[in-house]
C-alpha cells in the first residue's frame, strides 16, 4: 500500500509530468459519518474580532490531532471559480497548509518559530511547496501525517502531493477566500475518523531475555552544575523513570599513567556541541554510589586511550579504516589498557561500594580484530587475577549496528576472546539512514542478532545526531520509540541506554536530540526534559524493572508494536500505534490481569491511571498495561 502511494507521486512528481493536470477519479459518498460542518459564502459576513477586516469567519476544528492522523474532508459541490479553500494546519513551531481551487492543490509547510530565518516584515518562512494541476470533481480532500516522517495530500483518494515532515501538528482550521461582491458558496463537512479492532497475543511460556535496565551516559560537567535541589531531583527523575544504568563516560586522553586525575572534572576531556560549553569524559564515584542505592548498575568504557596506552602498529594484513574514514595506524597495548581498567575497578569499589557490572573494551575507537582480541583476553585475565572474577565484559562498541555486526563476526575468529565475551553491543546511529522507514532496518538488526551467536546485546548509545533531524518534535522521538521496540524483540537486547542522560547546551537543539536532560539556569539550575525523548523512553522503562523477561507478543496489525514481560507475578505490556488510526485493542493473555495503564503521547507525558473497561490507543500514541504501579509521585 505505501509503495504504491509512493509511485503514484513520484510519477506525478516527475518535471515531464508535473505541470500536467491529473484526471480525478469519481468518487461515491464516504461512508463515514458527517462530523462539524462548515458553510462559506464569499459575500457572507465578516468574521469578528481584530486583525482581519473584511474576511469570512473561519471554522476552527477542536479534536486536538494525534501525532499521526488522516483527516478528510467531504465537499458537496466543486470549489467555486476564483475562489480558495484553505486547510491550516498548526503546531507549537510550524505548520503546513494545504489549498484548493478549482484546478489547483498546493501544499505549503512553514515555519513559524523562529525570528532569525525570516526577513524583516515576515511572520513565517516557507520551507517548502508545491502544486498540482487536476481536473474533475473535487469531492474529498484528505491529508495524512504518518509514521513515515511525511505528509500526504489527496484528492478523491488520488495521491496528488507528498512532502516530508518532521514537526508536530497539534490543530487545524478552515478558511474561505473569494470575491466579497459575489456569491460564491462552499458546503461540507469533517469525516469522523471511527478506530480500527487490533488483536494482540501473548505467549507467556515463550521466554526470552532478561533485562538489566535502561539509563545512558550522564555529562559528569553538566551534573555538577545543577543546584543541590537541582541534584535532589535529578535522582528522583532517574528513580522515577528507573533510569538506573549509568553507562560511563570516564577519563581517556587525558587520563595520568597514575590515574591521579581519573575524577578530576577539570581534566575532563572536553566534547564540543557547536558553540555550547564543553561537556566532557571524567568519572563521579558519588555518582555511581547514588546509582548503585537506587538499585543501579554501572558499564565502564574508556573512549579514546591516553597516549602512553597505544603505539604505533603495522598489521599483518590488509590496513582498515575507522567510520570516518581515516586509516588505522596505531593500536592499543593491551596489557596497560587492562591495567587501567582493574585499577579504576579498585577505586570505583572503594569510594562507590563496588567495581562496575560490565566493562566494555572501547567505545567507537577503531583496532584491528587482532587487538580487539588480545585486548580481551588480556581484560579477563587481570580482572579474575584482582578477584573481579563477577564484572562481565561487552565487546568493543562500535558507532553503527553494521560495523558491530563485523566486529563481532571477526571476534568469533579468536576462541578465547570469544569466549571470554559476555556481551555483544553497538551504537546504532546507522539507524538514521531508515527513519522515514523503519521497517528497513529489520535487515541489520537481523544480522546483528546472528553475528551475537546466542550472546545476549546491550544496545548501548542511541540518539539522533543527523543534522536532518534536528528537531524537538514528538514524531522523531516515536521513531526512536520503533527502534526501542525492534531492539527488544529482534535483538532480544537487555540494555537500552539512550547517549546522554544530561548534557550542558545552550543551542536547545542538541539538547533535545542527544541528551534527556539539560540543566535549567533560568530556574535554578534545576534538571528539566529535554524533548519529548524522555517521555517516549519512559514508556518503556518505566514499568520493566531489572529482572524482568520478555515473553513472545504478536499483533494482528503490522502497525500496532508490542512488547510484553513478566517476573512470574507482574507483568507489562506496552503498545506502540505507529498507524493513522486509533486501534481498539483485543488482548489475549491468558493470567494477566493489569491494574495501571500509562498513556504517552504529545499531549501525555507517561500520564498513569487506572485501566478503562475498553482501551483505544490512538495514533502515535504508546500505552503500557501494568499490574503495578510505577514510582510516580516526586519525593518531597
Amino acid at each position: 500500500m505505501r509503495l504504491a502511494f509512493l509511485v503514484a507521486v513520484w510519477t506525478l512528481a516527475s518535471p515531464a509530468l508535473a505541470q500536467q493536470s491529473v484526471s480525478l477519479p469519481d468518487v461515491s459518498t464516504p461512508a463515514a459519518e458527517r462530523g462539524q460542518g462548515f458553510h462559506f459564502a464569499s459575500d457572507g459576513p465578516t468574521g469578528p474580532g481584530w486583525t482581519r477586516p473584511d474576511q469570512i469567519a473561519r471554522v476552527y476544528f477542536h479534536d486536538d490531532l494525534p501525532a499521526l492522523f488522516r483527516r478528510t474532508l467531504v465537499l458537496d459541490a466543486d470549489v467555486p471559480d476564483t475562489t480558495r479553500l484553505s486547510w491550516i494546519f498548526t503546531g507549537p513551531h510550524a505548520g503546513l497548509t494545504v489549498e484548493l481551487t478549482a484546478s489547483t492543490v498546493r501544499l505549503y509547510e512553514r515555519e513559524y518559530a523562529s525570528a532569525g530565518l525570516r526577513t524583516p516584515g515576515e511572520t513565517e518562512t516557507i520551507l517548502r511547496d508545491e502544486t498540482r494541476l487536476y481536473t474533475g470533481h473535487a469531492r474529498t480532500l484528505t491529508v495524512v501525517v504518518d509514521a513515515h516522517l511525511s505528509v500526504s495530500v489527496l484528492l478523491n483518494d488520488q495521491p496528488l502531493l507528498l512532502q516530508p515532515l518532521i514537526f508536530d501538528l497539534t490543530r487545524h482550521q478552515l478558511m474561505f477566500s473569494g470575491p466579497r461582491q459575489e456569491h460564491r458558496v462552499l458546503d461540507g463537512a469533517l469525516l469522523v475518523n471511527s478506530p480500527s479492532s487490533a488483536a494482540i497475543t501473548v505467549l507467556p511460556e515463550k521466554r526470552h531475555q532478561s533485562m538489566l535496565g535502561f539509563g545512558g551516559s550522564p555529562s559528569i560537567p553538566a551534573y555538577d552544575e545543577l543546584s543541590a535541589e537541582g541534584k535532589r531531583q535529578y535522582w528522583d527523575w532517574m528513580r522515577r523513570y528507573n533510569l538506573l544504568v549509568e553507562r560511563e563516560y570516564p577519563m581517556g586522553a587525558e587520563l595520568k599513567p597514575d590515574l591521579s586525575n581519573i575524577n578530576d572534572v577539570h581534566d575532563a576531556t572536553p566534547h564540543y556541541y557547536g558553540d555550547n560549553f564543553p561537556n566532557g569524559e571524567v568519572s563521579d564515584f558519588d555518582y555511581s554510589r547514588q546509582t548503585r542505592e537506587l538499585g543501579g548498575s554501572v558499564l565502564y568504557e574508556m573512549w579514546a586511550l591516553p597516549h602512553w596506552a597505544i603505539a604505533a602498529y603495522t598489521p599483518q594484513g590488509k590496513p582498515i579504516f575507522d567510520a570516518w574514514n581515516k586509516q588505522v595506524k596505531t593500536a592499543a597495548k593491551p596489557d596497560v589498557y587492562a591495567r587501567i581498567v582493574v585499577e579504576f575497578c579498585r577505586r570505583a569499589k572503594q569510594r562507590s561500594g563496588a567495581a562496575p557490572e560490565i566493562v566494555g573494551i572501547e567505545n567507537e575507537v577503531e583496532q584491528y580484530p587482532e587487538i580487539y582480541a588480545a585486548m580481551t583476553t588480556a581484560m579477563r585475565k587481570a580482572l579474575d587475577d584482582a578477584g573481579f572474577q563477577s564484572t562481565r565484559i561487552q565487546m568493543a562498541d562500535a558507532p553503527y549496528l553494521r560495523m558491530g555486526v563485523a566486529r563481532a563476526t571477526d571476534l568469533k575468529n579468536f576462541s578465547s576472546a570469544w569466549s571470554a565475551t559476555d556481551f555483544t553491543a553497538a551504537h546504532e546511529y546507522d539507524y538514521q539512514e531508515f527513519l522515514s522507514d523503519p521497517d528497513l532496518y529489520d535487515g541489520r538488526l537481523a544480522a546483528m542478532h546472528a553475528a551475537s551467536g546466542g550472546k545476549p546485546f546491550l544496545a548501548t548509545e542511541i540518539c539522533l545526531n543527523d543534522g536532518r533531524y534536528q528537531e524537538s518534535s514528538y514524531r522523531l522521538s516515536l521513531q526512536i520509540g520503533q527502534l526501542y521496540q525492534k531492539d527488544l524483540t529482534q535483538l532480544d537486547a537487555e540494555m537500552l541506554l539512550y547517549c546522554w542522560l544530561i548534557l550542558d547546551v545552550e543551542q536547545p537543539n542538541f539538547g533535545a536530540s542527544r541528551a534527556l536532560f539539560v540543566p535549567d539556569r533560568s530556574q535554578g539550575n534545576i534538571p528539566v526534559p529535554s524533548s519529548f525523548q524522555l517521555r517516549v523512553l519512559g514508556a518503556f522503562s518505566r514499568h520493566v524493572p531489572k529482572g524482568m523477561h520478555r515473553v513472545e507478543a504478536s499483533s494482528s496489525n503490522a502497525d500496532l508494536l508490542s512488547v510484553a514481560f513478566t517476573d512470574g507475578s507482574r507483568t507489562t505490556l506496552i503498545v506502540l500505534n505507529r498507524s493513522t488510526f486509533a486501534q481498539q485493542l483485543r488482548i489475549n493473555w491468558p493470567g494477566a490481569h493489569w491494574t495501571r495503564m500509562e498513556r504517552t503521547s504529545f499531549y501525555d507525558p507517561n500520564v498513569e491511571t487506572d485501566v478503562p473497561a475498553s482501551i483505544t490507543v490512538a495514533p502515535g500514541e504508546i500505552i503500557t498495561l501494568a499490574s503495578f504501579s510505577a514510582p510516580n509521585v516526586a519525593t518531597p
